[in-house]
């Protein structure tokens, strides 16, 4: 697998609360959910993390590179990498994308954002669901 180049003298945008509840006021979704999210994501503003697929996740939503070509006119890879408020509102972006394909099953498209595998789909919808228990009310 080839190496994900970063760069270590990047300035890193962090990711603010008032970045969070504006993707999810754009997307018209739950900010409860995208803090869930990002809870489980695990990521970090600047965080690289490898798959076994030969893709990368990247940024506080771990935003895998198979979407990078489809941003290329509107926000560079550094962008999502390194900025906190993109990544998170091109994360958003992708969610409400997987919610839509699924029409009326909206924990479907949830955890479609992770996985289509239905295994990995409906593990993801579960943690996140968990982690939004953790969450006071939206």
């Amino acid at each position: 697998m080839a190496e994900f180049p970063i760069d270590p003298d990047a300035t890193l945008t962090p990711l603010t609360y008032e970045c969070v509840v504006e993707a999810a006021r754009e997307f018209h979704l739950p900010p409860k959910l995208l803090f869930s999210i990002l809870k489980i994501e695990g990521g970090t503003v600047g965080k690289v993390s490898a798959n076994t697929n030969g893709t990368y996740d990247i940024g506080p939503m771990q935003i895998n590179t198979i979407w990078l070509s489809t941003f290329e006119d509107y926000v560079s890879r550094d962008e999502i990498l390194y900025n906190g408020c993109t990544n998170v509102r091109v994360g958003t972006w992708i969610l409400k994308s997987r919610i839509l394909e699924a029409k009326d099953d909206f924990w479907l498209g949830v955890g479609n954002y992770h996985s289509y595998t239905p295994e990995r789909s409906q593990w993801y919808r579960k943690k996140v669901y968990e982690a939004s228990l953790t969450f006071g009310e939206d």
